[in-house]
Order: structure tokens, then C-alpha cells, then sequence
């Protein structure tokens, strides 16, 4: 059985490595939205390769910070995470590797071709990412900036939904990179205030 002062010690490590990984996930988010948008390859793939691990250790932290009553909401969030994280940095690894090393045409893994098997990858990778903060939302909403957080987790998981609907429907490119620039402004805000949040907890 653990004492009060070791469990006070544990949850205000948990804080500081959410506030660092968030801080770090948002600005990867930034770096990784401006330079996909301006399709500056390959170093958005690298960056969206890096944000994969930090994403995983954000909830990783959530689900320590979370209350026990809502730690199944926080545990399912953080499996799902795991899926996108797998799927993400399968796909990026293989965009680095196999697709600019190979010595043959790879323009079918090549996700600068829009008819790349790949985005396929991509759209379910952040599909699940999408899952995974919808499902994490609930842990959040005491207070005004938990409140902002679990609706921006909210946000970001619709718009997680909403993607391989797209997909499938086979939607203008136009409408699905509107839809990106979305993510881009929503999910940093969601890292940052989460940062901020456990940020504000070491401090007590």
C-alpha cells in the first residue's frame, strides 16, 4: 500500500511528463500541419513520424491523470492510440525507407501520388487517432480549461469520424485538405491547453 506523500510524488511526475510530451506534441502538430499543407517532403513525414511516439506518451499520461471511475474512458482512448501510432508510423517509416530508396517505380506506396494504396493507411491511422480522443474526453471537464479540453478532444475525435467518411465518398481533395487545415488549428490547441493544464497541476 502506498503512502500519501509517494502517491503526491507519482501524479506530480505524471504531470510533468504530460506537460512536457503535450508541449512537445504541440509543436510537432504546428511543424507537421504548415509543412504537409505546404507539401515540404521529406521533412513533414519525419515530423509526422515523430508526433506518433509523443501523441502515445500524452495518453499514456491522461490515463494515469485520469480519476478511477473514468479510467476505462482513458484506457480505451490510449489502445486506440496505440492502433494510430502503429498504423502512422508504419506508414511514414515506409514513405522514409522503401518508397525514395527503391530503385523500381513505387508510385502506388508513394503518398505524393493521390491514388497511393497508402493514404488509405493514412486516413485510418488518423481515423483512429480521431477515436482515440473522443473516447479520452470524458476524463476531462473540471473547471473551464478541463471543460476546453474535453471539447477539443471532442472536436478532434468528429473530425476523426468524419474523415473515412470522406474517403469512402470519395470527396473533392479540396474539402479533405479543408478538413486538414481544421485538424491543424484544433488538435495543437487540444496538446497546448493539456499542457498547460498539467503544467499548472505540478505547480501545486
Amino acid at each position: 500500500m502506498t503512502s500519501p506523500i509517494t502517491n503526491i510524488i507519482e501524479k506530480k511526475f505524471v504531470y510533468q511528463v504530460g506537460a512536457w510530451s503535450a508541449s512537445i506534441s504541440t509543436l510537432l502538430l504546428i511543424v507537421a500541419g504548415i509543412t504537409a499543407t505546404a507539401s515540404i517532403q521529406p521533412f513533414a513525414t519525419i515530423i509526422g513520424f515523430l508526433l506518433t511516439s509523443s501523441f502515445l506518451v500524452v495518453m499514456a499520461c491522461v490515463h494515469c491523470y485520469a480519476p478511477d471511475d473514468r479510467k476505462v474512458f482513458s484506457l480505451i482512448g490510449l489502445s486506440f492510440a496505440i492502433v494510430y501510432a502503429t498504423l502512422i508510423s508504419v506508414n511514414y517509416f515506409i514513405q522514409l525507407t522503401f518508397v525514395h530508396q527503391s530503385t523500381f517505380n513505387a508510385s502506388m506506396f508513394d503518398m505524393g501520388n493521390n491514388q497511393s494504396m497508402m493514404w488509405v493507411i493514412e486516413v485510418l491511422g488518423y481515423f483512429f487517432m480521431g477515436i482515440s480522443t473522443l473516447f479520452a474526453a470524458p476524463v476531462f471537464g473540471s473547471g473551464r480549461l478541463g471543460n476546453y479540453v474535453k471539447w477539443l478532444f471532442v472536436l478532434n475525435g468528429v473530425l476523426g469520424l468524419l474523415t473515412p467518411v470522406a474517403y469512402v465518398i470519395n470527396l473533392p481533395m479540396n474539402i479533405m485538405l479543408g478538413g486538414l487545415i481544421v485538424w491543424d488549428i484544433v488538435m495543437p490547441l487540444a496538446t497546448a491547453s493539456l499542457a498547460y493544464q498539467f503544467k499548472s497541476y505540478c505547480t501545486r
